[in-house]
């Protein structure tokens, strides 16, 4: 239990992203310094339209309620506030997303010969779209206070191939529920057909481009490659999904291809698409099931491989909402 707690914040829309950062900071302190924002600040450093400083101040008062008692309220008017200042402090609470000003705070007490602060460091609450809590998404009316999705989730596909359009919407339903899937002409960058890195090469830049070119949630990029293993060749399916600020990757299974095949594709400057639309007289065969689908009798189709890769890309985004809810 520390004496004195400090904790700061806009706190436009109370959220459970700062309804936990509160609780933490009052369950840990026996006196929590609580700084407000002011509409100065907020006018210099926020790119949205936020509620008063009276109405943020008396949301905050309610939410407490009579844990009001051992909170003490001060306008913030820059980033600092007394966290630079008061000897008494003993502790600072922030999420993972805010530590490093935590760790910057520290540096300019020390300099000032005050003891740094323990830093109370919470993991980020993530919405029901995998994406953060935020009070301008909830301004937007994308997610509401408690982080449930109240638009469909976009997602912009860099190709318009109907086998991955499919594979990806089947999955991104189970994923998100409402979803709208669009699919994006984009440029090949890398070979058409290509092997190994080039493959991770096109997905990110299909990824990227698709999210650039339309406004989304997510921009996704799927490339089949030629892998070799122990002197072995399989084709692989690649994905990258972007949010504007991180790539995640993830792949499907792949399928051993005869060397004859990858010889053909060497010498000739063939794809896999169009050796096996000819050995089976499908046309666009890399629209429909694939070669997977014709090498599996029918058992398995490529959008089951488009599917999978999207799947295990957004596994990371999926892992870190369930871990830190």
């Amino acid at each position: 239990m520390y004496s004195k707690v400090v904790l700061a914040g806009t706190f436009d829309t109370l959220h459970i992203g700062h309804k936990r950062l509160i609780n933490h900071a009052l369950k840990i302190s026996k006196e929590l310094y609580l700084g407000i924002t002011t509409d100065d600040f907020v006018r210099r450093t926020k790119s949205y339209k936020c509620a008063t400083f009276e109405e943020r101040k008396k949301n905050l008062i309610k939410f407490l309620g009579k844990k009001i008692s051992k909170v003490k309220l001060f306008e913030l008017d820059d980033e600092y506030g007394v966290a630079i200042s008061d000897k008494d402090l003993q502790a600072i609470v922030v999420s993972d997303e805010t530590k490093a000003k935590a760790q910057e705070i520290n540096e300019i007490r020390e300099r000032r010969g005050l003891k740094p602060l323990e830093v109370i460091s919470l993991p980020i609450i993530y919405a029901q779209d995998l994406k953060k809590i935020s009070c301008e998404r909830i301004t937007l009316k994308q997610i509401d206070v408690n982080g449930r999705r109240l638009k469909p989730v976009i997602i912009s596909l860099g190709s318009t191939n109907k086998s991955k359009l499919l594979g990806v919407g089947d999955m991104a339903k189970k994923i998100f529920g409402k979803v709208i899937v669009k699919g994006a002409k984009i440029e090949q960058k890398v070979p058409i057909q290509p092997f190994e890195l080039e493959t991770i090469e096109g997905a990110i830049h299909r990824a990227i481009e698709a999210k650039r070119k339309m406004k989304s949630d997510y921009g996704v990029g799927i490339e089949s490659g030629i892998f070799e293993f122990n002197d072995r060749y399989f084709d692989c399916t690649w994905c990258a999904v972007y949010d504007g600020d991180e790539i995640t990757f993830g792949s499907s299974m792949c399928f051993e291809v005869e060397r004859e095949i990858i010889e053909e594709i060497k010498n000739k400057g063939e794809t896999m698409g169009s050796i096996f639309g000819r050995i089976s007289g499908i046309k666009d065969i890399g629209e429909e099931k694939g070669a997977i689908g014709y090498l599996s009798g029918g058992m398995t189709q490529r959008k089951e491989l488009n599917k999978q890769a999207f799947l295990t890309a957004m596994i990371p985004r999926i892992s870190k909402r369930l871990k830190n809810k």
